[in-house]
């Protein structure tokens, strides 16, 4: 029975290796939100991307990620913002949110200075069987649009949710594997837009 359990979950009958979550926007009317099944395995630098990719922004700041009732609070520069936090800084490169996600929600906080939050929870794990030809990562219902980050009005909002391009980014990103980490560098933002 030794190595019986990942993660608190049996693997002896059928491994764990998705989970679906929500990611949604906080204090932004009308609501945002994304639903999105990815691998167990994603780092939080991966999810971050994931989620730049599902809102439709460009990765040009910021961000962190912090796990409800926790001092820790994952981050992509860790070094150069370490004295700033007054939290356990630790690289977002190296961890993975699932565990996070088991124990409570975790928050990921996007451009420090217009403070966009979000809440991220877990709503179930998927095996393989369950999984039934679904593609990973992928989104499977989301609603509400976001603004451009660089938009001079910040009540307008100009990225509609749109279920197709968000997941024909997923397709690329999973194909491109770990040079997508900054997706934004190779213009895929500006070749899905209609």
């Amino acid at each position: 029975m030794q190595n019986s359990f990942l993660y608190g979950e049996n693997i002896m009958d059928k491994p764990i290796v998705a989970m679906e979550i929500t990611v949604k926007l906080l204090d932004y009317k009308p609501s945002s939100w994304r639903k999105l099944i990815v691998p167990i395995t994603l780092r939080y630098d991966q999810l971050h991307v994931l989620i730049q990719l599902a809102f439709g922004w460009k990765n040009s700041h910021l961000y962190s990620f912090m796990p409800k009732h926790t001092d820790i609070e994952y981050l992509d520069y860790v070094d150069e913002l370490e004295d700033y936090y007054n939290t356990r800084p630790l690289a977002a490169n190296e961890y993975y949110p699932y565990q996070d996600l088991v124990n409570d929600s975790v928050t990921y906080t996007y451009d420090f200075g217009a403070d966009w939050r979000h809440q991220i929870t877990l709503k179930r794990t998927l095996t393989f069987d369950e999984l039934q030809n679904q593609p990973l990562p992928s989104c499977t219902l989301g609603s509400g649009g976001t603004r451009d980050e660089f938009g001079e009005d910040p009540e307008q909002i100009t990225i509609p949710y749109n279920h197709k391009n968000i997941n024909q980014m997923f397709e690329l990103w999973a194909r491109a594997g770990e040079q997508m980490i900054i997706a934004d560098d190779i213009g895929l933002q500006d070749h899905f837009k209609e």
